[in-house]
């Protein structure tokens, strides 16, 4: 089993994005009332679709800057090795995520276990298996989103160096490259004097 250091913001992105997917599964299986009637969450849901940005987020920074030293790893980090840090990470999450959500609701946290959305055994492995499949996912995937986050890099650095040399409009460009050095002889005269005013 292998993990680096560099890897610990691949665990804190699939960190956040697990516990924003697995979040709403525990607590809609709460609310329907699949573990009885005791009060197991806070009803509400307004921190998943933020913590979900938020680990989208993490992950592409992370590729961002590390997208070229995960093409040239020949021995990338080992699932298992990514796992617990990741899991660890993910409670953590809720936790903070939870108790925020508490505090913006109610202006004050609702108890101990509240964070968990159901029965604590429960909780948890719910939140287990969902970091299991999202770091798996990710892990497999890995090289891919790398490649693809450098074709986007360097898709924005050309756009980035081709707007400085269009700085003016074709058409002004054109004119500044028309000069008129000769006139062109004329055929033949167009019509007569007038007569003069008074000749009439």
């Amino acid at each position: 089993m292998r993990y680096s250091r560099s890897a610990a913001g691949f665990c804190v992105a699939i960190a956040v994005i697990a516990a924003a997917i697995a979040d709403p599964i525990v607590e809609f299986a709460s609310n329907a009332g699949w573990f009885g009637t005791g009060n197991f969450t806070d009803h509400s849901s307004i921190d998943v679709m933020p913590a979900l940005l938020a680990g989208i987020g993490l992950l592409a920074l992370y590729l961002a800057r590390k997208a070229r030293a995960v093409l040239s790893d020949r021995a990338p980090e080992a699932f298992a090795a990514l796992l617990p840090a990741s899991y660890g990470l993910q409670i953590f999450t809720l936790y903070v995520m939870e108790s925020l959500e508490q505090l913006a609701v109610c202006h004050h946290t609702l108890g101990p276990t509240v964070w968990l959305g159901a029965p604590a055994p429960i909780s948890l492995a719910v939140h287990a298996a969902v970091c299991t499949v999202v770091a798996l996912m990710l892990l497999r995937s890995k090289r891919s989103l790398a490649r693809a986050t450098l074709r986007v890099i360097a898709i924005i650095r050309a756009i980035a160096t081709l707007s400085p040399a269009i700085k003016k409009p074709f058409g002004s460009r054109l004119a500044s490259r028309i000069c008129f050095i000769r006139s062109s002889s004329v055929c033949c005269a167009i019509g007569e004097r007038a007569p003069p005013i008074a000749a009439f």
